[in-house]
Formats: structure tokens, sequence, C-alpha cells
């Protein structure tokens, strides 16, 4: 599925709704008292104002906190609320995926929820996470796990009818390459041609392909042995 173009106000959203629910929930705390201690700072009454460009001035920053001190914890906590949310989802998405009609729910998946699910796979194997994908340019890239002191590449495609090419694992083995990374996984809900196989054989860059239905038998792997 095609990516919208990078919005700057999506990428904040985005950005915000990653943090984990308490993380929002104290910045909106935060955010409120100090914008408040602000408002009351920048008050006629206890504030001097040697001329009429510095009233000016304040009395604008004051205005703008007075705003802001409304807006930013409430946008705070939103993100809060979208992060929790979506961490059930993700819970709900994984689970279903490792049940019986695990293969059904795994191309009920958005592409975006299976990005969320790959990177899940990878935290419960004991990698640490980091997310480049989304709507923001990415390079080829939408995960880094990393374990130890190497760092792999993972590209995930959410294709249910296409089978991924060998032109996608070309390009994010250059993208390996460039960034010293240890491997690279592809990771797809569908399956890969048979050129992309033959040039992971030939290939000295360590690379895996995973097919949808072998990434639910990982999963599934993992969760019987919890």
């Amino acid at each position: 599925m095609a990516r919208g173009r990078n919005n700057p106000l999506e990428s904040l959203i985005g950005r915000a709704t990653r943090w984990p629910w308490w993380a929002g929930v104290f910045a909106a705390l935060l955010s409120g008292l100090v914008l408040h201690g602000l408002v009351y700072l920048l008050a006629p009454g206890n504030a001097e104002f040697s001329g009429l460009p510095q009233h000016a001035a304040l009395a604008a920053l004051r205005s703008l906190a007075t705003g802001l001190q409304v807006l930013l914890p409430a946008f705070f906590l939103a993100a809060a609320a979208a992060s929790a949310w979506t961490a059930f989802r993700h819970r709900r998405n994984y689970a279903a995926v490792s049940g019986e009609r695990g293969h059904a729910a795994l191309e009920l998946l958005s592409w975006r929820e299976f990005e969320n699910l790959v990177g899940e796979f990878f935290r419960r194997k004991g990698f640490s996470v980091e997310q480049r994908g989304g709507r923001e340019p990415d390079g080829g890239v939408d995960l880094v796990a990393s374990i130890g002191g190497d760092r792999y590449l993972v590209q995930c495609k959410h294709w249910r009818v296409q089978r991924v090419g060998v032109k996608v694992v070309r390009e994010i083995c250059g993208v390996a390459a460039a960034e010293g990374a240890a491997g690279v996984f592809v990771v797809t809900s569908g399956s890969f041609t048979e050129e992309a196989r033959r040039f992971v054989e030939e290939n000295r860059i360590d690379i895996e392909l995973i097919t949808g239905e072998q990434l639910r038998r990982m999963i599934l792997g993992l969760e019987n042995k919890a």
C-alpha cells in the first residue's frame, strides 16, 4: 500500500503517539505547570514594564502562554490516550496472529499494523527496535533491530498478492552496506520471487527473507516458549 507524503503535523502527532502513555501524561502535567507559572509571572501586577514596546511584547507572550497552557496539555493527553489505544491494538493483533485463525488475522492488518507486528516480534526476541518507517522518508528501512553490538535493517512489505521481488531485496542490501549494518530482514505478509531467493544465496550480506506464513509460525513458536 502506498504511503502518503510527509506532513509536519502528522509527523509530530505520530512521534508523540509513539511515546509510552505515561510519558504523555507526565508531559501534559509538566507543560501545564510550566505554562501556568509563566502566565502568573507575566501578569501585569507581577512584572515591571519600562515602556510600551516591552509591555506589548510581554502581553503578547502572556497571551500565547495562556492559550498554550490549555492546548499543549490537551495535546499530550490526547497523545497518551492514542498511545494506550495503539499499545492495546498491538497486543490484540499479536495475539490474533498467534491464534488458530492467524493467517486470516494477518491478512486483515493494515500496512502500519503489519509493521508494528513485526517490530513487536523482534522486541520479544530480545532486540531493541527503532521505528524508521511510517510516512517519513526511510531509505527502504522500516525498522532497525539491534541486539548486542549488531544492527539489522528490517523492511516490511504488506503485499497480499504481489510477491516481493529482487529489486526490493537489492535496495535494502545497498542501504545496509552503506550503514555498516550486520544484516537485513525482509518481512512480507505474502511471499518472495525465486529471483529474490537466488539473490540471497549469492550475496555475502546476511539476509533473511520471512514470508507471512513463516512469520506466523515464528510468532506462535515464541508464544509456546513463553
